[in-house]
């Protein structure tokens, strides 16, 4: 998620720290209630939604940067009862707790792995990645390619992106300052109640206030920073590295906001639905990076991406199941 940019000068920041920086820790939301479950996981405390029921294969969602795992909640709303799925929190985002958060985007696959494990969802996974979150579940198909039956890749993040698209490469320092901006402003408990972050006020009502109230704690943007320079030093080099089956379900749902501001980014896009054999594109005219997941409309959108998939790898079980006949 691209945070909201906010700016505070050196004296402003001085002044504040000079009036009582201990009355404005204790000024810092409090945690809101986790609206799934919580599981342990190498001593890791994991939020998560998810459901066992249906009949496979299960939908587990990777997020964008810094972005709770409601950001999935539309997507979800139509699944449920009909596909098992597992949308979590990476360690230090949303509720997940930071102990010794994995660095590497092998670490996450496994980290991962595990979760599902614990939960008792089984493969194979049809892998849904925003943004970043694109890169991760591409490495976790390397690592794992027995049990994923397909990928769908959300406005992702290409490994190229910021050798290629001079938009985005001039924006990096300014996306990075606004990161640990808000840290410092949610450390010191500095935020107004009606500070907003991406397009979480577009999700379900139930979740509006959770996950603002969430994002206005400093633990996820301490994990967006590190994630950030995680991903710029250590997820795109491994995500060049990994191999995909050929005949694997790639659908690539794009913001269409984005590829129409930045060529560059439009053609990496299409290049993400040519990964495999198998690729389907979908634009989303107007759409925001954000907005494409957290609104009602363009979800549908990528609701449907994950249909196309799950009925590609059906498709092909019964074709592998017919030649061994």
């Amino acid at each position: 998620m691209k945070p909201r940019l906010v700016f505070a000068s050196a004296v402003a920041a001085g002044i504040a720290v000079a009036a009582g920086v201990a009355h404005r820790l204790r000024s810092v939301p409090d945690w809101p209630e986790p609206p799934g479950d919580v599981t342990t996981v190498r001593g890791e405390s994991l939020h998560h939604l998810s459901s066992a029921e249906g009949a496979g294969p299960t939908v587990v969602f990777e997020s964008a940067l810094s972005c709770p795992c409601t950001e999935w909640a539309w997507v979800i709303r139509e699944l449920d009862g009909h596909l098992p799925y597992l949308a979590y929190d990476r360690p230090g985002n949303g509720w997940s707790s930071a102990h010794n958060p994995p660095r590497t985007a092998a670490e996450h696959a496994e980290l991962l792995h595990d979760l599902l494990v614990a939960r008792g969802l089984p493969g194979p996974y049809v892998l849904v990645g925003h943004s970043v979150g694109g890169l991760l579940v591409r490495v976790f198909a390397d690592r794992y390619p027995g049990d994923v039956a397909g990928l769908v890749l959300v406005d992702s993040s290409h490994p190229d992106q910021l050798e290629r698209s001079a938009l985005q490469r001039e924006g990096m320092p300014l996306v990075q300052q606004s990161i640990w901006t808000t840290y410092w402003r949610s450390r010191l408990g500095l935020p107004r109640p009606d500070d907003g972050f991406g397009a979480l006020s577009d999700l379900p009502e139930e979740l509006v206030d959770p996950s603002m109230r969430v994002m206005r704690r400093p633990e996820p943007w301490k994990a967006a920073g590190r994630e950030f320079a995680d991903w710029y030093t250590r997820w795109n080099d491994e995500t060049r590295a990994t191999t995909l089956g050929p005949e694997l379900p790639v659908a690539v749902v794009t913001a269409g906001a984005q590829s129409s501001m930045d060529g560059a980014h439009a053609r990496m896009q299409e290049e993400l639905a040519q990964l495999t054999t198998v690729g389907h594109h979908d634009v989303v005219v107007g759409a925001q990076h954000d907005a494409l997941v957290m609104r009602p409309e363009p979800a549908a959108r990528i609701t449907r991406a994950v249909d196309w998939v799950v009925r590609r790898h059906h498709a092909t079980a019964r074709q592998f199941s017919g030649r061994k006949g």
